[in-house]
């Protein structure tokens, strides 16, 4: 069985192929979803590139975020894919399944009391990229999909209290103020814009890769980055609470990949405002969760991959 994985995001897609349902044929490729119209095209191109025939394909799984615009409608899949059984799933689903199903999921420790995950406990997965996604795992493997990147944010200060008023003229909407709003790429980037803007000064970055990469020695990056890390933490307080998710909590997506690879995550900031002094009970079960980075930026489509397997079944 060929099997065809793919995990759209706002930004980037990624896309493989598993003989096995267990490896990948070839390493993942990630390409930028603006270079294509829509989702068929973008997934002929990738078979098509690696000289597959997609009457070949026997399964194609893809993770979408709601950060994607595609439509994407089994039809379209079917009329191209002919052979092909289709599962669409939500892409911080598909991320909390490579976690489950995954032995050698490459972590690396960021602090928490515990060291190592309780798989008997709830777990907590949050992705800061285009969007801003969270998932719960349950101690028996469900996957509870959630809308936490539109929560209401609580905040601290008077300070982030006003950010997030100036963040609402990014927003035409006019909806109510959210985390996703900081704590993304483009919330990143306004967040900086908002800050030149208050100084008075140009802004020398319009693209939040380049602002991340190039960067760390201007001031108002840095501050912009200060404001991340402080409403980062106290999201992920609430996540910790109001999931009972003292398991694990698992940070992944493409601005957390970066601000690491990049040494600008600042630990020391996070953890600080994650650690709220709230009642003993909460306190203790917050600062004993441990919380990893996942370094593999492939885990949704290993996730996918269990998909099909359950699918062959």
């Amino acid at each position: 069985m060929t099997r065809l994985v793919v995990d759209i995001g706002g930004t980037y897609m990624r896309l493989a192929v598993s003989e096995d349902g267990q490896n990948f044929t070839d390493d993942p490729q990630k390409i930028k979803v603006k270079q294509f119209a829509n989702v068929m095209d973008a997934l002929l191109h990738f078979v098509q590139r690696i000289k597959y025939n997609p009457d070949d394909i026997t399964h194609v799984l893809i993770a979408k975020s709601g950060r994607n615009s595609w439509d994407i409608q089994a039809e379209d899949i079917a009329h191209i894919f002919r052979n092909a059984h289709f599962i669409l799933a939500n892409d911080f689903e598909a991320n909390a399944i490579g976690i489950v199903w995954n032995d050698t999921v490459d972590l690396m420790h960021l602090g928490g009391s515990e060291i190592s995950a309780n798989s008997q406990n709830t777990r907590a997965v949050i992705g800061s990229g285009t969007g801003l996604g969270l998932a719960y795992i349950s101690p028996d493997g469900f996957i509870q999909k959630t809308h936490g990147g539109h929560m209401i944010p609580a905040l601290m200060t008077s300070e982030q209290i006003e950010l997030f008023k100036d963040l609402q003229q990014f927003k035409p909407d006019k909806t109510v103020p959210i985390y996703e709003d900081a704590l993304s790429g483009n919330g990143i980037l306004n967040i900086y814009k908002i800050l030149s803007q208050r100084h008075h000064l140009d802004c020398e970055y319009t693209d939040t890769n380049h602002l991340i990469s190039t960067g760390r020695n201007n001031p108002m990056v840095q501050q912009a980055l200060k404001y991340y890390h402080e409403i980062f933490g106290l999201f992920a307080h609430q996540v910790l609470a109001f999931g009972a998710s003292y398991g694990g909590l698992y940070l992944t997506g493409g601005i957390t990949d970066q601000l690491i690879g990049h040494d600008l995550f600042d630990k020391n900031l996070f953890f600080e405002n994650l650690y709220q002094n709230n009642v003993p009970t909460v306190s203790r079960d917050v600062r004993s969760t441990p919380v990893f980075w996942i370094k593999d930026e492939f885990i949704s489509l290993k996730g996918l991959l269990h998909h099909s397997v359950k699918a062959k079944k």
